[in-house]
């Protein structure tokens, strides 16, 4: 990926910028995507977000890292649809962010809401962008290990044909730096629930078309699975004209920070 801009605002050098672009085009003829790193609390999709040499939209949240689902979210839902990146959030252990240091659980909500909101996003670790002494030792840090966590389960379900849907939450949803967010597959066979605190949620269980689903809680951190049981949806019920749409509470599990909840339909054997 080809990254304009250099964490630049390009107000009065949009030219300069085109121009990049489009020696980057006839240089590589096109096999490689371009974007636009923007700096601060900004959208390339501010700046070009219409032009055909944007292939996709990076973000800068910098230190309003629990802004990051909105601002993903607002990007996803442009026209005409371009992919989005969260290309800078706010990186692990980082001493300069005004509202604090970034630990391993930011680091994952941060992660989480990107994917929540339609998007993906980078890693960055403070040790590592300054190349200070020991940097290669920070690929081993908890926010740098538990990214691959994320990685095994975000892509555990079809990601692909993921949708974000907040209508999943009949209570519980929150907001900012305890949001709780949703997926839900177009087919309506698998839902993916992110909770970014110790919390209780109330679900709408017939978001799944099933009559069955089968619930399962996992560790951000580790990816350590856990079984939270099964449900009736209240869909594809024998004599009913009217599907009755159930309900359930689901609350984090144990002293974990954060949690994911993955409902799958459970294949009717009829």
């Amino acid at each position: 990926v080809w990254v304009n801009g250099g964490d630049r605002i390009p107000t009065g050098h949009e030219e300069t910028y085109r121009a990049l672009a489009r020696g980057l085009r006839e240089g590589d003829d096109g096999a490689h995507p371009i974007t636009y790193h923007p700096c601060g609390w900004r959208s390339s999709a501010q700046f070009f977000h219409t032009e055909d040499w944007l292939d996709l939209n990076m973000i800068e949240t910098w230190t309003e890292w629990a802004k990051v689902y909105p601002a993903v979210m607002a990007d996803t839902l442009l026209t005409p649809h371009k992919p989005v990146i969260l290309g800078e959030g706010a990186y692990e252990n980082g001493p300069e962010y005004p509202q604090g240091p970034i630990t391993p659980l930011i680091v994952r909500r941060q992660a989480w809401w990107a994917f929540m909101a339609g998007g993906f996003m980078t890693y960055g670790q403070d040790r590592m962008w300054r190349m200070g002494p020991g940097w290669a030792d920070t690929f081993d840090t908890p926010g740098a290990v538990q990214m691959g966590v994320f990685r095994r389960i975000a892509t555990s379900r079809p990601w692909w044909r993921m949708v974000p849907d907040q209508g999943v939450f009949a209570s519980g949803v929150s907001s900012e730096r305890t949001l709780n967010a949703a997926l839900r597959t177009t087919d309506s066979t698998c839902i993916m629930v992110y909770l970014a605190s110790q919390c209780h949620v109330l679900l709408h269980l017939d978001k799944i078309l099933a009559r069955e689903v089968r619930a399962t809680w996992v560790d951000p951190r580790t990816g350590e699975e856990q079984d939270a049981g099964r449900y009736t949806t209240g869909n594809n019920v024998p004599g009913r004209v009217f599907p009755r749409g159930e309900k359930a509470w689901f609350s984090t599990p144990g002293h974990w920070e954060d949690a994911v909840l993955i409902l799958d339909a459970v294949p009717d054997s009829r």
